[in-house]
């Protein structure tokens, strides 16, 4: 039988973890588990990363990587905001019901927080922010577009799903002990059984909020394959859109991010303040540095040029032997030139570039569904599992979720349902 220790919280992320200790239970197949982007994210991230490990005879066995979240924590990273986002109501379906909805899910926020009006002040904080001082922060455990546990390849059945069950528990030791108010794992996929079945035994509550857009080429053996797999309609916009970029005058090309940093990042702000984000460009600047020195060899900038040689727009993705990641799109929107330089970046240059290489995957984050699912990309779910100390306030928090998730659950399905290539 294999034994284990006591699981390890690491409280200042992967700072003091070896790289070779964590490549030991990561391996080496996929780069959103690697040491060098889980560090990349740990600049990403606000708030202090957290890691925890725990090691059986022969070495590291499991582990999980996140940060505790901070107010300026965003969206897709905290989840307060995303329990208390209008988003998740997925109200534009159905708006003769959208005051009901909108009702509710206050009454709901305030059953676990509490009054929105503070009494004798009469402040109204931001739900998330009422949320917050009720419960605290969260530990979240997520990568890219997933939360899970990471497990050693060679670890049997029994033993990982003992180990992965001591990891979780640890997490919530830490939660009693005063690391934060919650740990919550986002981006669980339902497919991952094992860890849906910890969390279901540790008490955790659950719903489906939101899914990830992804490519599958495993069955296509060239671009022109792919292509020829589409419906005439599909077919003629991949043809056409790339056509268009060229007939404006702009040309597509893969740029170096140490040479590009500066411009990526300015057309990265650019793309955040046009959908309200507050991006704070020196900062911005500095987590894209690192990027470069850390993931130097996995990144891809495909950028988009005007004649003179000024980028307009560009993507930020990294890709490894298994599947590519699109990170963020930046664009300069006074262009009035910049043609279909959106199409190209997100889309038909990292497709032809996967199959190109051999790469099967090509992962698109979260949202923004309509141009993936346009385009031929399938939706994967995805759960997202809390568990706080307080059993009321889990109560609460699970009618949260399952409100939430009776919204979400059904609009994500149609949208999978409508988009579904024929057999």
């Amino acid at each position: 039988m294999t034994s284990v220790t006591s699981a390890r919280l690491h409280d200042d992320g992967l700072a003091r973890i070896p790289p070779a200790d964590w490549r030991i239970v990561a391996g080496d197949d996929r780069l959103d588990l690697a040491h060098p982007y889980l560090a990349f994210r740990e600049h990403v991230e606000p708030g202090r990363p957290v890691a925890l490990t725990l090691a059986d005879q022969h070495g590291p066995a499991v582990a999980v990587h996140g940060a505790l979240t901070t107010p300026s924590t965003a969206l897709f990273s905290h989840p307060w905001k995303m329990l208390t986002s209008p988003q998740f109501l997925r109200a534009d379906e159905r708006p003769a019901e959208a005051a009901a909805l909108r009702a509710e899910h206050t009454a709901l926020i305030e059953a676990v927080a509490g009054p929105a009006t503070a009494p004798g002040s009469g402040e109204t904080p931001a739900p998330h922010l009422a949320l917050s001082r009720a419960l605290g922060e969260a530990l979240v455990i997520r990568g890219f577009d997933s939360s899970e546990v990471i497990r050693r390849p060679d670890l049997p059945p029994a033993a990982r799903l003992r180990a992965s069950t001591d990891l979780i528990a640890a997490a919530q030791d830490a939660i009693r002990d005063g690391l934060a108010g919650a740990v919550v794992l986002p981006f669980v996929d339902p497919g991952d059984q094992e860890l849906r079945q910890v969390l279901g035994a540790r008490g955790f509550q659950q719903a489906e909020l939101t899914a990830i857009s992804l490519f599958d080429l495993s069955r296509h053996p060239s671009y022109d394959a792919f292509l020829a797999s589409m419906p005439r309609d599909r077919r003629y916009r991949f043809r056409s859109e790339p056509r268009a970029l060229e007939t404006a005058g702009l040309r597509l090309e893969t740029v170096r991010l140490d040479d590009t940093v500066e411009r990526v990042t300015e057309l990265e702000v650019a793309t955040a303040r046009k959908y309200g984000g507050t991006p704070r460009p020196d900062a911005l600047l500095a987590t894209r540095r690192a990027m470069a020195g850390l993931l130097g060899h996995a990144i891809r900038v495909p950028a988009v040029r005007r004649p003179d040689g000024t980028i307009i727009a560009c993507g930020l993705h990294l890709a490894d032997g298994q599947a590519y990641y699109a990170l963020v799109y930046g664009c300069d929107y006074g262009d009035p030139e910049r043609s279909t330089s959106y199409q190209c970046v997100n889309f038909y240059d990292p497709l032809r570039y996967a199959l190109d290489n051999g790469i099967r995957r090509v992962r698109m984050g979260f949202e923004a569904f309509a141009p993936k699912l346009l385009r031929g990309a399938r939706l994967v779910p995805r759960e997202t599992w809390l568990w706080v100390p307080d059993r009321r306030r889990l109560e609460a928090l699970g009618r949260l979720l399952r409100f939430l998730g009776e919204r979400c659950g059904p609009y994500l399905a149609a949208l999978a349902s409508h988009h579904r290539p024929p057999a």
